[in-house]
This record gives C-alpha cells, sequence and structure tokens, in this order.
C-alpha cells in the first residue's frame, strides 16, 4: 500500500467517523457491578469449564489488520465508512503488539498464525468484558459470549465481589509477578477493606514468561506459549487467573479445553494481590472507579527481580 493512499485513505474514515460517529463502541453489555459479579460468580460456581476473558488493544489490533487483509482487501468505500478493517498491514501496530504484549518476533507470518489461534479462540469465551469497537468484527466467533463492560470485569466495585467464589479452590494464578503475588497473599487481610474480594484459597503460581519490551528467552512467542501449557498441565487447579500479555487469551482458552475455569484479567491482575502499577496510581486513569482509592500501606510495587529489563517501553513502565 502506497503510504500516501493509506493516508488519504484513513484521514477520510476518521472524518467519516467523526461526523456519524461509527466508530463509537455502542455494543449492547452489562454495565450494572452488582449484576456483572453475579454473572462471573454463577459462572465460576457451576460445573462446567468456562472462559472469562478480554482482549488487549494491540493484540485485537493485530487481529483485526489480518482479518482485514485476508478477508476485505480494497474495499475502500467500506474501510472508510468503518464497515471493514485495514487490509494492509500496519507496521506501527506490529512493534507495539511486540512492545506492549510482549510477541516476538513480530514479522507478518507470525502475527498471521497468532490471529488464527486468536479467532479460533473466540468462540470459546463465555465473558467478555467489552470495551473496542474493533470486537465488532468477530461478531460471529463471539456470539455465545455474554459481554460486560471491561472495568467491572474486576471484582472491586461489587458489594458482593465475584472472587468470593475462590474461597477453599486451588487456584493458579500465572503471572509475571509470581514472587511478588506470593508474598502479598500472606497478607491477604490487609490488602482490601472487603474480605471477600481475597479470600483464603490454595494459592499456587506459574511464573509466566516475562517477552515485554523483548526480555525473551525463547526462540518465539509460539514456543514460550506451549512452555506455559506444559507447566500448566503439571498442576491440579480448579480456577486459573490470568495476567501476561498476549498469552493470557489463549491460556485461558487452553484451560476450558482442559475441562477448568479459566480469568483472563491481563494486566489488572496484579491488583487482586495488592500489587501497586504506574497506570493505577493515577487518580485520574479511570474517571468512574478509582484504583488508587483502593490502595494502602500494604500494597507494594513488584520486586525489582520481576522488572523487565525494557519496562520504560511498555507504556512508560505502566505496571511497575
Amino acid at each position: 500500500m502506497n503510504k500516501l493512499t493509506a493516508i488519504v485513505l484513513k484521514g477520510f474514515r476518521k472524518i467519516y467517523s467523526k461526523f456519524t460517529n461509527k466508530n463509537s463502541h455502542n455494543f449492547i453489555c452489562e454495565t450494572n457491578p452488582e449484576r456483572a459479579s453475579e454473572m462471573i460468580y454463577n459462572l465460576l460456581c457451576n460445573n462446567k469449564p468456562c472462559m472469562i476473558a478480554r482482549f488487549g488493544s494491540t493484540e485485537l489490533n493485530a487481529i483485526t489488520n489480518y482479518r482485514g487483509i485476508k478477508n476485505h482487501k480494497n474495499q475502500v468505500l467500506n474501510f472508510i465508512m468503518n464497515k471493514t478493517p485495514q487490509w494492509w498491514w500496519n507496521e506501527k501496530g506490529l512493534e507495539e503488539i511486540f512492545s506492549c504484549s510482549g510477541f516476538f518476533p513480530p514479522t507478518t507470518e507470525n502475527v498471521s498464525r497468532f490471529a488464527e489461534m486468536m479467532i479460533t479462540d473466540m468462540p470459546q469465551v463465555d465473558i467478555l468484558g467489552s470495551w473496542r469497537p474493533e470486537e465488532k468484527f468477530f461478531s460471529k466467533e463471539l456470539a455465545h459470549a455474554s459481554k460486560i463492560e471491561l472495568e467491572i470485569l474486576n471484582p472491586y466495585w461489587s458489594k458482593k465481589p465475584w472472587t468470593r467464589a475462590l474461597a477453599n479452590k486451588k487456584i493458579l494464578v500465572i503471572h509475571p509477578f509470581a514472587k511478588t503475588i506470593q508474598a502479598q497473599y500472606a497478607q491477604r487481610e490487609k490488602l482490601f477493606n472487603n474480605p471477600e474480594i481475597l479470600p483464603y484459597f490454595e494459592l499456587i503460581t506459574i511464573q509466566a514468561v516475562q517477552s515485554l519490551g523483548g526480555n525473551d528467552q525463547f526462540n518465539n512467542w509460539f514456543d514460550a506459549l506451549e512452555w506455559m501449557k506444559q507447566e500448566m498441565d503439571k498442576v491440579d487447579y480448579d480456577i486459573c487467573l490470568i495476567g501476561c500479555g498476549a498469552y493470557g487469551f489463549p491460556l485461558a482458552a487452553y484451560a476450558k479445553r482442559k475441562g477448568k475455569k479459566a480469568i483472563h484479567l491481563a494486566g489488572a491482575l496484579q491488583l487482586l494481590f495488592g500489587i501497586r502499577g504506574k497506570r493505577w496510581e493515577d487518580p485520574n486513569y479511570n474517571s468512574t472507579y478509582n484504583y488508587s482509592a483502593l490502595m494502602n500501606q500494604y500494597w507494594v510495587k513488584p520486586q525489582i527481580t520481576e522488572r523487565s529489563q525494557n519496562a520504560e517501553r511498555v507504556e512508560g513502565a505502566c505496571y511497575w
């Protein structure tokens, strides 16, 4: 795609969206924290496997880009009217899925493979934390999913948090901050005013591969994903809580296929264990839900050994 042509097409699309509001996120989804919490709680308490998840922005951008390339080439009018995605590779998007989501190496071949895998996993979702307008391009794959507003996927805004369903269960947590999570859980009763947010359970952790910003130890992202699946298979657990970049969504789908229950909370999972991050320390981060107000003197930063060497490249070290 000629750069000038791409700029012109995007310009027309932006103008069209501005005057028609066609790019707004107008999905029908649950916005009441109490009802959303009960939906999640009921799913966790029944005897069926389930997947509760959300999309990361850079991952969904890449998947949407791939769908446009595969299915909607040269549909100029539909692109301008925001009915179809971009049909040429977004170089900035390829860089962001590497630096912000830990996908490596971000070649078009690898991203295409990743996108196909994610699209295959989408029908596994039972409850989706909805927030991105690009979700509309996958309405068929997500037809089975109930949708709730993304922020109320987190348990802090309900008087009866869904996390009470974790009580006395075997809970596997997959996260790069596994050591800090273990240490913080030892003082769980000091972290929240509502004790049901973080009840007693048997905590099991897997140190997730941290490839954010390029700090990786495998040949490619797919090898790292397979390693984490193998680690999951070694563990007996009831519910899996996941927060590990682009790995999270496919790991949650894998858990469900194995007959387990999984919740992919992404970066926000660290908050459940009283772990601070720049993003949430800002009281203006979200106009409705003030995460900084949850924090007290017992909340900590991740251990220095859990800080990526390229942390500043990840949205200004937002998780640290």
